[in-house]
C-alpha cells in the first residue's frame, strides 16, 4: 500500500532525480577525479555513468515486473516476508546516514563559504526544516518545487560556464592517459558512487501517473547528469589544473576566476545559489524516500507522522558522521565509494537477478 496517493509526471521525476545526483557532486567530485585520474579527470564521469545505467535498468526492470511496487515492497515478495524486511531494515539505516552525510556536507560549505559566523547548527537546521516541511506536502509538492529550482539551477550554471569560456586553457588535458587507463578507472569510483543514487527511481517509480515515456527520459536525464559533470570537471582542470585536488571545493574556487570589467565580480554567489537549489531538492528526495520508506517497514497508513522524527534523526546523523576536525573531506574517499555503491546498486541487482530467476523458472514449470 503507496503511503502517498499524490502523482507526479515523468518530467518532474527527471527534476526530482536530476538534482539528487549532481548537487553534491558538482562540488565534491572534481577534486576528488583529480586526486586519482590527474588530467584525465573529465573521463571519470563517463565511465562512472555505467554505474547510473544500471540503476536505472534495475529501477525500471523491478517496476515492470512488480508494478507500483517500491524496492522495499518488491523485495518482500521476491525474496520473502522475513529476508524482505531485513533488506528493508537495511535501507531504512543507510537513508539517515546517507541524509545526514548530505546535510553536514551543506553546511559545512555555506558555512566555509557563505556564513561563517553562523553556528552550524541553525545553517542545518533551517534547511531541514524547510525540507521537512516540502515533504509533508506529498510527493507533488515535491515534484513541483523541483521544477522549479532545478530549471533556475541549469540556467545559473550554464551561465557560470559561459562567462568562464574566456579564462579557459585547453592545454591542461595534456598529457592524455599519461598513466594509461587504470587512474581513470580509479577515479571513475566517486562519480560512479553518486549515480548509483539513480537507484532512488525504484523508491519513486510507483508515483508516477504515467510511464510510456520512462526510459527514454531517464536516459536522457543519465546523458545531462553525465554531461553537465564531465563539462564541470574540464572547465575545473582548464582552469586551475594540477591544483585542483588541493581544495574541497574546487568549482567555488573556478568561479572566482570570472571577472568581467569592474562591475561584473563576485560571481561565486552563484555557486552558493545553484548549491542551495540543488541540495533543497536533493535533501527532499531522500527525507521523502525515507519517511515513505519507513512507513511502509512498520506499515503505517501515512508516513507524514514521522516525517519530523526522521528529520531530526537526520540531523543527529549529520553530527554523528563527522568526527574531529577533518570535516565532510575525509568522508568522500574509496571506502565510502564501495559502501554506497554496495547498498545503492548491488543488493538491489542482487533482488532483481532474484525475480528474474523466479520468473524464468515459473515460466519453465508453466512449459
Amino acid at each position: 500500500m503507496l503511503t502517498d496517493k499524490g502523482k507526479i509526471s515523468v518530467t518532474q521525476l527527471a527534476f526530482m532525480v536530476f538534482p539528487a545526483i549532481l548537487a553534491t557532486a558538482i562540488l565534491s567530485v572534481p577534486g576528488i577525479t583529480m586526486h586519482y585520474a590527474g588530467h584525465d579527470m573529465w573521463m571519470t564521469p563517463i565511465i562512472g555513468s555505467i554505474v547510473g545505467l544500471a540503476a536505472i535498468g534495475i529501477s525500471v526492470g523491478l517496476d515492470r515486473l512488480y508494478p507500483g511496487k517500491t524496492l522495499i515492497q518488491s523485495s518482500v515478495l521476491i525474496i520473502g516476508r522475513i529476508p524482505g524486511k531485513l533488506l528493508g531494515l537495511i535501507y531504512i539505516a543507510f537513508l539517515p546516514h546517507l541524509t545526514g552525510l548530505i546535510i553536514r556536507e551543506y553546511g559545512e560549505f555555506i558555512v566555509n563559504n557563505a556564513l561563517p559566523r553562523t553556528p552550524l547548527f541553525v545553517v542545518m537546521g533551517t534547511m531541514v526544516v524547510v525540507c521537512a516541511i516540502n515533504v509533508r506536502l506529498g510527493i507533488e509538492v515535491v515534484g513541483r518545487t523541483a521544477q522549479v529550482f532545478v530549471t533556475l539551477l541549469i540556467v545559473l550554471l550554464a551561465l557560470i560556464f559561459i562567462l568562464l569560456i574566456g579564462e579557459l586553457n585547453p592545454a591542461e588535458l595534456f598529457p592524455f592517459m599519461e598513466n594509461g587507463p587504470i587512474p581513470i578507472i580509479t577515479g571513475a569510483a566517486a562519480p560512479a558512487a553518486w549515480f548509483s543514487e539513480y537507484i532512488v527511481l525504484a523508491f519513486l517509480l510507483p508515483y508516477v501517473n504515467k510511464k510510456k515515456r520512462i526510459t527514454r527520459v531517464m536516459l536522457g536525464s543519465l546523458v545531462l547528469t553525465t554531461t553537465a559533470m564531465t563539462v564541470t570537471n574540464l572547465f575545473c582542470l582548464f582552469l586551475i589544473g594540477d591544483l585542483t585536488d588541493t581544495f574541497v571545493f574546487p568549482v567555488m574556487i573556478a568561479a572566482r576566476y570570472i571577472t568581467i570589467a569592474d562591475f561584473l565580480q563576485h560571481i561565486e554567489s552563484l555557486i552558493i545559489a545553484i548549491w542551495i537549489f540543488g541540495i533543497f531538492v536533493k535533501i527532499s528526495v531522500f527525507l521523502y524516500i525515507f519517511a515513505t520508506s519507513t512507513a511502509e517497514w512498520f506499515g503505517l497508513r501515512d508516513y507524514k507522522p514521522v516525517v519530523g522524527p526522521l528529520s531530526f534523526l537526520c540531523m543527529v546523523f549529520a553530527y554523528w558522521v563527522v568526527s574531529g576536525s577533518s570535516g565532510i573531506s575525509s568522508l568522500i574517499g574509496p571506502s565510502a565509494n564501495l559502501y554506497t555503491i554496495s547498498i545503492l546498486l548491488i543488493l538491489p541487482a542482487m533482488i532483481y537477478g532474484v525475480a528474474w530467476l523466479k520468473k524464468g523458472w515459473t515460466h519453465f514449470r508453466k512449459n
